[in-house]
């Protein structure tokens, strides 16, 4: 494991919230080329942020946030993915396995780091609530290369045009995402 601190180490004070307001942060789409946060969010704006691209549970959230979009889009939200890597990984999701949002990629953690999505420990890779996520996404999804670090924590934040937090959900586990249906949900009310 790597010296970097996850979410439980850090201080909650620390870490921003539903109301505070994200630096703008550089990305990277699956071409190379670079974009901002910034340029991308233009009205409310749900962001899963992945483990990896391949990562099964993760491929799974993303899918069943794409089941929700046409709802979401008639309601104004839109959907903007981010991974850590695996560029190849996201463009087959967009082209080949029907995920209708851009997919981007983050390879120097900025969106991770502002958030505090670091690794989770690695003892909870055995619990029942873990193994119950990895099981789930079985029907939908498969395990693909992985191409960051296994322990990473996955999160899912909602954001306003000014880059504002209007949900944040940091992941404790493997496959750790709220409801899709929920998440769009939550943001449809604000």
């Amino acid at each position: 494991m790597t010296g970097r601190a996850g979410p439980e180490s850090v201080r909650a004070a620390a870490l921003p919230g539903v109301g505070d307001r994200l630096d703008d942060v550089c990305l990277r789409r699956h071409d190379g080329s670079e974009v901002s946060l910034g340029e991308l969010v233009d009205g409310p704006t749900i962001v899963p942020i992945v483990r990896y691209y391949g990562c099964m549970p993760c491929r799974d959230f993303l899918l069943a946030l794409e089941e929700q979009r046409a709802l979401a889009e008639s309601r104004g939200i839109s959907f903007i993915g981010v991974g850590k890597a695996a560029d190849y990984q996201a463009e087959w999701l967009m082209n080949e396995a029907g995920v209708g949002y851009e997919l981007l990629v983050d390879p120097d953690e900025n969106l991770y780091r502002a958030l505090g999505l670091g690794h989770f420990p690695w003892w909870k890779m055995l619990a029942p609530t873990t193994m119950r996520n990895y099981l789930r996404a079985v029907r939908r999804s498969r395990q693909g290369r992985i191409t960051n670090h296994p322990l990473q924590a996955p999160g899912v934040i909602a954001l306003d045009p000014e880059l504002r937090l209007t949900l944040v959900h940091r992941g404790a586990t493997l496959g750790d995402y709220p409801p899709a249906g929920q998440v769009v949900q939550s943001v449809s009310s604000l």
